[in-house]
């Protein structure tokens, strides 16, 4: 007999998932409230982690040529100078893309598997095997909640936890050009405890994204004060001038927690389980990993509900400590007091400059590999570099 999956939530996680279970002979059928899959944001960051999974699938081969193989990452400070350097090889690869390439290759896989794909359904909650929409409930052998950090799914299982938001405003902004970004390189510029990342998204695009405390009333401003923002960042002026009159969305950060993932047959992905700051650029990448993961343990299961605890003591792990981490991350560069700016440097050396550290801050980058399940790619690192 045919398995059944009820899917929540039409993004990174949702796709990812239902494109895996349908080619392992699933029914899968996926609800998306909006009237069509799209991504909402500028560019994403994909490690090493995410293109195993993104190999995997097959949609590296589908989108790679909309996207740039970062070569090494760099944090300077607003005078120009290097402060920390990383080679992105091996491990730590990275190619960087517009979001909207990432989710229209996943939305493709999963269709091409056989997935359905149901827009405009509101979901409700899920409860008793089955999925609730507006439209009326939904039976199935497994659901799955990926419908992001106010899930529905989440709430409706009365679990506890939720969401946080964080006092740290990020603009995003993805623009036309390549002129601020003639190398392969991912370049943080920090001036306080305000930073502005600047990363080459594609042939013809460049991402930018602008951090800065939500107390910060003229970082807030939107279109942005260029004036302001040159003060800080004077060797970045001509970038701004391009930024003021260039399309932006605006975000506080923001921290999930969901003491379980899995009840009975219903498993709680990516960011409705787990969503995190972006200060590692992990968000997707813990998503992709964590439904690998999920269709390799349901596979062969006779016992779902069995299976997914499997997977939440097998997995959870590697995105409780990136989840820390990234927490951390913010709260340095937020909350560093102004008159200790004279230590910064030395902060931000060791971050790069000790291993131990560096891995235990990186954990995610090294995938599922550390849970114990091979990921076929068809690739070895060496390959890949």
């Amino acid at each position: 007999m045919t398995r059944t999956a009820e899917i929540a939530g039409g993004g990174i996680g949702g796709l990812t998932a239902g494109a895996l279970l349908a080619r392992q002979g699933w029914r899968v059928r996926i609800h998306e409230q909006g009237d069509e899959i799209r991504e909402i944001g500028a560019g994403i960051y994909i490690k090493n982690n995410s293109l195993e999974v993104l190999e995997h699938l097959g949609v590296m081969r589908r989108i790679e040529a909309r996207g740039t193989r970062l070569e090494r990452a760099q944090i300077r400070f607003a005078d120009g100078r290097v402060k920390q350097e990383r080679q992105l090889a091996g491990p730590s690869r990275v190619h960087t893309f517009p979001r909207q390439a990432l989710i229209e290759g996943l939305r493709d896989v999963a269709l091409d598997s056989g997935v359905e794909i149901l827009t405009g359904s509101r979901v409700t909650g899920a409860a008793k095997g089955q999925l609730h929409t507006t439209d009326g409930s939904h039976p199935a052998d497994l659901i799955v909640g990926a419908d992001g950090v106010h899930s529905a799914v989440r709430e409706s299982l009365d679990i506890g936890g939720g969401f946080t938001q964080l006092p740290t405003l990020i603009d995003r902004f993805l623009i036309e050009s390549r002129a601020f970004t003639a190398e392969l390189q991912t370049v943080e510029h920090w001036s306080g405890n305000r930073r502005i990342g600047v990363t080459p998204a594609g042939p013809a695009h460049t991402y930018v994204y602008m951090v800065a405390p939500a107390s910060d009333a003229k970082a807030a401003r939107l279109p942005l004060d260029v004036a302001d923002w040159s003060r800080r960042f004077p060797l970045l002026r001509p970038l701004f001038e391009v930024l003021a009159a260039a399309p932006a969305t605006q975000y506080p950060y923001g921290v999930v927690s969901c003491p379980r993932w899995a009840v009975d047959n219903v498993a709680i992905l990516g960011d409705a389980a787990h969503g995190l700051p972006p200060t590692l650029g992990q968000g997707a990448g813990l998503t992709l990993m964590n439904a690998l993961a999920l269709a390799t343990l349901v596979r062969d299961a006779t016992d779902i509900p069995a299976a997914l605890r499997e997977w939440e003591r097998r997995v959870r792990f590697i995105s409780d400590r990136t989840q820390a981490w990234a927490c951390r991350y913010d709260a340095f560069t937020r909350q560093w007091p102004t008159v200790l700016d004279f230590a910064r440097p030395l902060v931000v050396w060791s971050f790069g400059r000790f291993r131990s550290l560096n891995n235990r801050m990186r954990i995610a980058d090294r995938g599922l590999a550390l849970a114990g399940i091979h990921v076929d790619t068809g690739h070895s690192h060496a390959d890949r570099r």
